[in-house]
């Protein structure tokens, strides 16, 4: 039995992965030609890693009514473009301050902070964080930066699903991770340490449960289409096969419609 499926649940989603490994081997079983990923194919292979974590990240703590957050910078002619260092330090003020005034308020704060230089060289900080008072967030935000630029809030919606909004952020990290640039963090993002990082389950399947792999719903969840992908020769899986998709939960007032319309046989 040398294939495995990983199921991770962060929030209203399901994350569904069925891939060999090694770990199992079996007599018999092909594969393609195994190849060393160039550098180009383990950017991409890097890229997908980093988007899966964040956006299980992103899910499992984050959703209707929280924040996508972006603080940027007023572009004044003839004065010099914030260095990296400054929005480094802007950020840790920003930060400070949003603790200090949660604490004084009684809430949590839980965030992710990406940075980005846009392609014109407009400075930004993105990050994902709980609800909080918009004037709190403006406050701190004066407190970091005296150029006193407004915030721009734009609350999460109700799927809970935020795929396309840690692909978005992660477009991001890879413009800056160049030698000759110098990274703007350390790592593609920083993050609270109070978030809850899903893990995931693993179940042994066979080769017959493999390649017979259809993302089909399950009761009270939907298959987002946009996420199944599957195919063969991939340097990310040893040229093996691999097939994966995403469930994400069903509102219940949706929930009896839509099931009678796609069936709700477990996928």
């Amino acid at each position: 039995m040398p294939y495995i499926e990983r199921i991770t649940r962060a929030g209203k989603t399901i994350e569904v992965e069925r891939y060999f490994t090694s770990r199992y081997k079996k007599k018999g079983i092909k594969r393609g030609d195994k190849v060393k990923p160039t550098s180009e194919q383990q950017k991409k292979i890097n890229k997908r890693k980093a988007e899966r974590d964040l956006r299980i990240l992103i899910n499992a703590n984050y959703g209707y009514g929280d924040y996508h957050l972006v603080l940027d910078y007023i572009r004044r002619e003839g004065e010099p473009e914030r260095a990296r260092e400054e929005m480094r330090r802007d950020m840790d003020v920003f930060l400070r301050e949003c603790r200090k005034e949660c604490r004084k308020a009684g809430l949590a704060f839980k965030y992710i902070h990406v940075m980005e230089i846009g392609e014109k060289g407009a400075r930004h900080h993105h990050l994902v964080v709980n609800k909080i008072d918009t004037r709190i967030l403006q406050k701190c935000w004066y407190k970091a930066y005296e150029g006193h630029n407004r915030i721009k809030v734009f609350p999460l919606d109700d799927t809970g699903n935020y795929a396309e909004l840690a692909a978005y952020l992660i477009k991001y990290t890879d413009t800056h991770r160049t030698v000759e640039d110098g990274a703007l963090q350390g790592k593609r993002w920083n993050c609270s340490k109070n978030l809850e990082r899903p893990q995931p389950e693993y179940r042994i399947i066979s080769d017959r449960e493999y390649f017979r792999a259809e993302a089909k719903p399950r009761k009270g969840y939907y298959v987002d289409k946009k996420s199944i992908s599957q195919g063969i020769h991939s340097p990310e899986y040893f040229g093996y096969g691999y097939f994966r998709y995403t469930l994400v939960k069903l509102d219940a007032g949706l929930e009896d419609g839509f099931a009678a319309g796609q069936g709700t046989e477990g996928g």
